[in-house]
């Protein structure tokens, strides 16, 4: 015994006395950084270490070392090797000068010209070069991205939480239906990228929770004229058609990048509720049946301008509109039962909403050195004014109308400094950021209940400071931060009692770890503290819709920010194949459902809840067919590489989610809901290709939306390339199976309701893309889609 204590009290003193010395660098080709490089260092012995998404690396070696050969290797690249002496706190640069022209032997995933890519903390999805994924709308590709969901009510879920849209790194400033149909019209063909950050650091405001999906659209890269032109027209029993068109220019330190496009829209939903509840002491029924004609119209401008102040310096304006202009018109047959008293009737509710959004954003970036020190300034101010109409009419007869008038500014300022930190081996990242909102809102009620419009005044306040260091630790990826947000928010009313003013300060630690278990396995895991503010109009006191005479729709002014600490670990095998699991427990979460009013109707609001806790566990398999037609191994003898774009597959995504309360919520209403999804392209040979995508959410919970029957949509597109890839078109079926909608049972204190929604028939599509000029992104002339997705070892 003592001498295993002897030996292992001299293994320690060996260890607490070594001394280590650091050979850091960043690696390059053309002078464009390159991530995931793997560095080879070796002296008497091995050291490894891999670069990081700005191509810096470090590694550290024992002191004595005078001399040692470095190798950098990467997939797309011929291998270089160099002997060196050891010179202390020498920066390296590493040149890649070839890329590799042919695929050998065994089969390693790409890890830079692939079209799923997994970081630590995101996924970033290559749209550009996955004719699957930009051959139509946005709102598609999105769709399309793995362990996406679209709820009950239409908004957009990752991993069973509400997800947040960016675009180009920012909030798009819109939600709801406008988000939703802004996205439709969008074409997927202006998109370069989609980042799903599922662990947002502490760069972005902890009032982001949930998933982030950033959208990042196409730039110029390289000088001249370049763009595209797209229409699209879907008809069922009504009409809709898009008509869309990007710009790019580019020349000398000047570039201009400009997406416009028109949509009209005119379609027919279905749905029937059917609900009882006690009011009073006395029974209420209702069966509703709806015929709802959805029309709007809306337009877009986005202007990107950008001069290149030095070859380390970058000046940006951005400026965008958005115009939406709706006019629903809703029917309905209703039965009203009041205790004995039967009422049978007809009704029309006839809507009106106009919307304008401007917004303007100012960034100045900086490069302060060739290793990955940045600084960036960002100001960003939006503008929004928002005007509705609701008019409920029964027999003839008018019974309500309530006017609204909206009016948003929202600014922004952010500081973002990063660099290369020796202390940790990795990047430090600082930054402040100062956030301010006002949203005013004014309106009238023409009604025969006794009650006023209060006009509504709701300001927003945030000041943020945050740092984050990432590091390497041997073959350990490490990410940690904390941010300090101090969030104030007040309402203002004519009526003292609606009065409030909250101040909330906190610190929200974010950590992100990255494993490799073997050659292309990763195992990745995280925490976050998060915390969500419902939007302004959560909190309007005023009635802001009356679907029936007895449903309406209104706002709380009692909710609280919602507080939730997120985990999560996620498998991933070349990053293709996934395997994750999700869990955020919530001391208070907001979530919408009815109440029973003292006037004996019922309003949908939200309301905030202790306790919840939810759960997801989500699946990703890629499956080529070549395995089954080809065999595996002609796979690897293929000198010409495997185009993902040439290839015939399926991508399944598959999970489970659930969500628990405390008592409030019944217990049927905390059940978990199974999912799959599945898109599927059979390249035919020729640049012709067939897309199938279904959905299938199968009976469970969903948001507190219980499904009493599987919810599916099939949808098939013929798509042919022409004229040397420049034209694209897309011939398809939406909804081919006409079940696209729900069937739910809705949750309500004291309240049975059930819920029949038949969205879009079956709806015939037709599309074309035209790509103009001679634009070719510069990360295509540094990966072309023609080199192999595939290398070896």
């Amino acid at each position: 015994m003592k001498n295993i204590i002897l030996v292992l009290s001299l293994f320690f003193v060996g260890l607490i006395n070594a001394q280590s010395i650091k050979i850091e660098g960043i690696v390059t080709f053309e002078s464009e950084p390159v991530p995931e490089t793997f560095i080879t260092v070796k002296t008497n012995q091995v050291y490894n270490a891999t670069t990081n998404d700005e191509g810096y690396f470090s590694v550290e070696i024992p002191e004595n070392v005078a001399q040692y050969t470095i190798t950098w290797e990467h997939s797309q690249f011929k291998a270089q090797t160099k002997s060196l002496k050891y010179i202390a706190d020498q920066k390296l640069d590493l040149q890649f000068t070839e890329q590799q022209d042919e695929v050998l032997d065994a089969i390693v995933i790409d890890q830079t010209n692939k079209n799923i890519r997994r970081f630590a903390d995101k996924t970033v999805v290559d749209v550009e070069n996955l004719t699957v994924l930009n051959s139509g709308s946005v709102f598609d590709a999105v769709n399309k991205l793995p362990g996406v969901l679209v709820t009950a009510n239409g908004q957009i879920a990752h991993n069973g939480k509400l997800a947040t849209i960016f675009l180009d790194g920012e909030p798009t400033g819109m939600s709801g239906d406008q988000l939703t149909n802004f996205l439709k019209n969008l074409p997927a063909n202006t998109v370069k990228s989609i980042e799903i950050i599922d662990r947002p650091g502490a760069k972005y405001s902890a009032t982001f929770n949930g998933t982030i999906i950033n959208v990042i659209t196409k730039s110029a890269k390289i000088e001249g004229v370049s763009g595209s032109f797209m229409q699209q027209n879907s008809v069922n029993s009504k009409v809709k058609n898009t008509t869309s068109a990007q710009i790019m220019f580019k020349k000398n330190k000047f570039s201009w990048n400009m997406n416009t496009g028109y949509t009209h829209h005119e379609g027919n939903t279905n749905s029937l509720n059917e609900f009882s509840y006690m009011s009073n002491g006395t029974q209420i029924k209702a069966r509703e049946n709806y015929w709802n004609n959805q029309w709007y119209q809306n337009y877009y401008v986005r202007n990107h301008w950008q001069y290149k102040v030095s070859d380390l310096a970058n000046l940006t304006l951005k400026y965008n509109f958005n115009h939406t202009y709706s006019k629903p018109k809703t029917h309905g047959d209703m039965f009203n039962a009041f205790g004995d008293t039967e009422t049978a009737y007809k009704q029309q509710i006839l809507g009106k909403s106009n919307n304008n959004m401007h917004e303007l954003q100012f960034v100045y970036s900086q490069k302060l050195d060739t290793i990955g020190t940045n600084f960036s300034l960002t100001s960003n101010t939006e503008f929004q004014n928002n005007t509705n109409s609701n008019q409920l009419f029964v027999q003839d007869q008018m019974e309500s109308t309530i006017l609204a008038d909206n009016n948003f500014v929202y600014s922004q300022t952010k500081a973002d400094f990063e660099t290369p930190f020796k202390a940790v081996n990795g990047n430090l990242s600082l930054g402040a950021h100062y956030t301010h909102s006002v949203s005013t809102n004014d309106g009238s009620y023409i009604w025969d209940q006794a009650r006023t419009y209060i006009p509504y005044d709701f300001k927003y306040t945030n000041k943020a400071a945050y740092a984050s260091v990432s590091s390497n630790i041997s073959s350990l990826m490490i990410s940690a931060g904390l941010r300090l947000e101090n969030l104030t928010y007040q309402s203002e009313t004519a009526v003292d009692s609606l009065n409030l003013k909250q101040d909330y300060t906190n610190l929200f630690p974010t950590v992100t770890l990255k494993y490799p278990v073997m050659s292309g396995v990763y195992l990745s895991a995280g925490y976050s503290k998060r915390m969500n503010l419902p939007g302004a109009q959560s909190f309007n006191p005023n009635v802001t819709s009356q679907n029936s005479l007895l449903v309406s729709n209104a706002g709380n002014p009692n909710l609280k920010p919602e507080i939730s600490h997120n985990m999560n670990a996620t498998l991933t095998v070349f990053d293709y194949i996934y395997f994750s699991y999700n869990l955020s427990k919530m001391p208070n979460q907001n979530v919408v459902f009815y109440e029973i009013t003292p006037n004996g109707t019922l309003e949908s609001k939200s309301h905030n809840i202790e306790n919840g806790i939810s759960q997801s566990f989500n699946m990703g398999l890629p499956i080529p067919y070549a395995m089954f037609t080809k065999g595996i191994k002609s796979m690897i003898n293929d000198r010409n590489g495997l185009n993902v774009d040439e290839l015939s597959f399926t991508y399944l995504n598959a999970g489970y989610f659930k969500t628990t309360y405390d008592e409030v919520i019944p217990d049927r209403f905390q059940k978990g809901a199974f999912y799959i999804f599945t898109y599927s392209q059979f390249y035919l040979g020729n640049n012709t290709r067939v897309f199938v995508t279904y959905y299938n959410m199968f009976k469970g919970v969903m948001n507190l939306y219980e499904l009493n029957k599987p919810a599916q949509n099939l949808s098939v597109t013929f798509n042919k390339k022409f004229l040397d890839n420049k034209l694209n078109v897309n011939v398809g079926v939406d909804n081919v199976l006409n079940t696209d909608g729900f069937d739910v049972n809705v949750f309500g204190n004291g309240l049975q309701m059930r819920t029949q929604t038949l969205n879009e028939r079956r709806m015939f599509k037709v599309g074309l893309t035209f790509n103009f000029g001679s634009f070719k992104d510069q990360n295509q002339q540094m990966f072309p889609q023609g080199t192999p997705p595939f290398k070896t070892n």
